[in-house]
C-alpha cells in the first residue's frame, strides 16, 4: 500500500451576519489540510508538539487525539485519527488575517 505524504488542502472561509448589532466581528479565515502517516497517534501528536513549538504557538493543548496552541493572532489545531496501517493528521489554522492564516497552516505542514 503506497501511503501518499502530500497535504491535501482546502480552503474555507467563513462569514457571519448579525442583524441588529452596531459591531460586527470580521470573521476568520480557516485553513485546512490532511495527511496520511506512518505513525501512531502518540507519534503523530509528538510530531504536531514538535511543529507547535518550533512555531512557538503557547497555550498548548492535548486532548486525547488533538493538540492546539496559539499566536496573538492566529489558532492552530492538528487532529490524528488512526486508521488500518496509517494515521491521518488534519490541520487547522485560523485567523482574521487570511495571510497569517495561509502563512502559519503552510509552516506547520512544512515541519511536521
Amino acid at each position: 500500500m503506497v501511503v501518499s505524504r502530500f497535504w491535501s488542502t482546502a480552503i474555507a472561509s467563513v462569514s457571519l451576519l448579525f442583524w441588529n448589532h452596531p459591531v460586527q466581528a470580521e470573521a476568520p479565515g480557516i485553513y485546512y489540510a490532511w495527511r496520511s502517516i506512518d505513525a501512531d497517534i502518540t507519534g503523530c501528536i509528538d510530531r504536531a508538539t514538535v511543529a507547535l513549538d518550533t512555531q512557538e504557538l503557547a497555550n498548548i493543548q492535548i486532548e486525547v487525539n488533538s493538540i492546539s496552541g496559539t499566536t496573538e493572532n492566529a489558532t492552530a489545531l492538528f487532529v490524528c485519527f488512526e486508521n488500518a496501517g496509517s494515521t491521518t493528521v488534519m490541520i487547522m489554522v485560523s485567523s482574521t488575517d487570511d495571510d497569517t492564516a495561509f502563512e502559519l497552516r503552510e509552516l506547520l505542514k512544512d515541519i511536521f
